[in-house]
């Protein structure tokens, strides 16, 4: 008697001609989890919280003092933690809004009411605008000592510490040991807006002239506009070195026309990497608000997004890819990548630890260590993918690669790519997020817990008036219900013509809501049970 016979179930490969699939190869398979060979629904999401806003696309999770704050930001942001090891004051940084910004937890947790963050202060500090001005020195000068002339300079100093670049030098002026000087400071507090500047440092040169390197005399509060300096040489202090500590790209379109600086990315050894137009920039180790001019290396094409790929940086453009490497801003290697395969949505580039994944023209894109490889190739043809699957915006979910369509004009459809899974690699998701009273609705944005591996989706809705943005946990084991899983076969075609005697599937349970057989022949549907 011939039969067929299904022990294991595979994901779908688009690419290859029905009838040429083998038999465990889907030509549907949603809402599938196949790890186990078996065909196993995933879970129902569960709804985590309920945001502020609504018209929230970026979500983190922000731990501090045994709590859980929901952040919720209307732009595309990335957020990323400080690098110092058990940072006094928990800050945060991120990028995406009006200007890049920095917060601790008293800024993000306290104060006022609404969503998280609460406020924040801009990324980086300003030089001084006005120079410092130099009295002519007062005591006694018996003839007898070298005489030498010398000049002031003063930066800005914010509460949590981080010092800017100096302001211009003031006049020169000539001493000896044992005079005074009377140093006059601008009374102002910087240009920009949302600072926290609280102190002012005083520093002195040591060599006769106004060009040499300038030494630690003292630090005032902002406020102060005077200071008379008592100090002899040997006295003074550190050489300043915040020289070249310029704030990131932002908001000044004079400086930044091709505006702030986006894509905030830890690279390691303390270091932050952002990107601005055809520009990528490195932060001093350490020091997040500090962005030398000499760490920055323009590139032929614009940036679209930055992420780590192993142990070097990836950077997608709209144009030719690039790899950076080193552990030291100043000395960062920069290596092109000869695969033509541009990063076509920035929040579709994703750090799969180890490796980075994203949209590319022709397929999903796999970046590890500067090797470029399309992992849908041999899966979905090039005008497939641009065609029906090609991602917008994605997340990890488990080692996976969850990604979707996320444009408004159509209801969006999802693909995990799991990177361990061989035939079981590609399958689809009916949709991302859940449903409510709103009938139009879908996932808004992606983030993933680094401490659980738990994928969080922002559920939002499509035209009309938004309804209120909620959390989902995806794929959430700890729900009562499962997903309705689909899968179809190919066309399964027989040795002779015969007569189907019996159907038999094999389960785990069949309460609930059940197991749904369907069998067509010639196209037809002759069987449903």
């Amino acid at each position: 008697m011939a039969y067929f016979k299904l022990n294991t179930f595979n994901g779908i490969a688009p690419l290859i001609e029905p009838r040429l699939l083998r038999n465990e190869v889907g030509v549907t398979c949603q809402n599938a989890n196949l790890q186990s060979g078996n065909l196993r629904p995933l879970f129902n999401n569960t709804e985590d919280n309920t945001l502020v806003g609504n018209n929230i696309t970026s979500y983190y999770r922000y731990k501090f003092g045994g709590t859980t704050f929901n952040l919720e930001f209307a732009d595309d942001v990335d957020p990323v933690p400080g690098p110092i090891a058990d940072d006094a004051f928990d800050r945060l940084y991120w990028t995406g809004q009006t200007f890049p910004r920095m917060a601790s937890s008293t800024q993000i947790t306290t104060g006022g009411s609404g969503a998280f963050p609460r406020s924040s202060f801009r990324l980086g500090v300003e030089a001084p605008a006005n120079a410092p001005s130099a009295a002519v020195p007062t005591g006694t000068d018996d003839g007898t000592q070298i005489k030498y002339s010398t000049a002031y300079v003063y930066t800005f100093v914010t509460a949590f510490g981080e010092e800017g670049p100096p302001s211009d030098p003031s006049n020169v002026v000539t001493k000896v040991d044992g005079q005074s000087i009377v140093v006059t400071m601008s009374s102002t507090s910087g240009s920009k807006s949302d600072t926290n500047y609280t102190h002012k440092r005083l520093y002195r040169s040591n060599t006769g002239s106004n060009t040499t390197d300038f030494q630690f005399v003292t630090e005032v509060t902002l406020a102060t506009t005077s200071f008379t300096d008592t100090k002899n040489n040997e006295a003074l202090g550190e050489i300043i070195p915040s020289t070249f500590w310029i704030a990131p790209p932002d908001d000044d379109s004079t400086l930044y026309p091709n505006g702030q600086m986006k894509g905030l990315t830890a690279v390691g050894n303390g270091i932050f990497a952002g990107f601005s137009g055809k520009r990528l920039c490195f932060s001093e180790p350490f020091l997040p608000h500090a962005w030398p001019v000499a760490y920055r290396v323009t590139l032929e094409d614009e940036i679209v997004g930055i992420s780590m790929a192993g142990n070097v940086l990836f950077i997608g453009t709209k144009g030719t890819n690039y790899i950076a490497s080193g552990t030291d801003p100043q000395a960062m290697a920069i290596q092109k990548l000869e695969a033509a395969e541009p990063l076509l949505y920035k929040r579709s580039l994703v750090d799969m630890g180890g490796y980075c994944m994203y949209s590319g023209p022709d397929g999903l894109i796999a970046v590890e260590n500067g090797q470029v490889t399309n992992v849908t190739e041999q899966l979905i043809s090039p005008v497939q993918w641009r065609n029906t699957f090609v991602v917008q915006s994605a997340g990890r979910h488990e080692g996976k690669y969850i990604g979707q369509n996320s444009s408004a004009a159509q209801l969006p459809t999802a693909i995990i790519y799991d990177p361990r899974g061989g035939m079981n690699s590609l399958t689809t998701v009916d949709s991302l997020v859940g449903t409510n009273d709103n009938t139009r609705l879908y996932n808004k944005g992606f983030f993933t817990d680094p401490d659980t591996n738990v994928l969080y989706l922002l559920k939002g809705g499509i035209g009309g008036s938004p309804p209120t943005v909620k959390v989902e946990i995806f794929d959430d084991e700890s729900s009562d219900t499962t997903r309705t899983v689909t899968f179809k076969t190919k066309e399964l075609v027989l040795p002779s013509p015969t007569s189907m005697n019996f159907v038999q599937v094999e389960a785990d349970s069949y309460t609930g809501a059940g197991v749904t057989i369907k069998v067509f022949g010639d196209g037809t549907e002759i069987f449903d049970a």
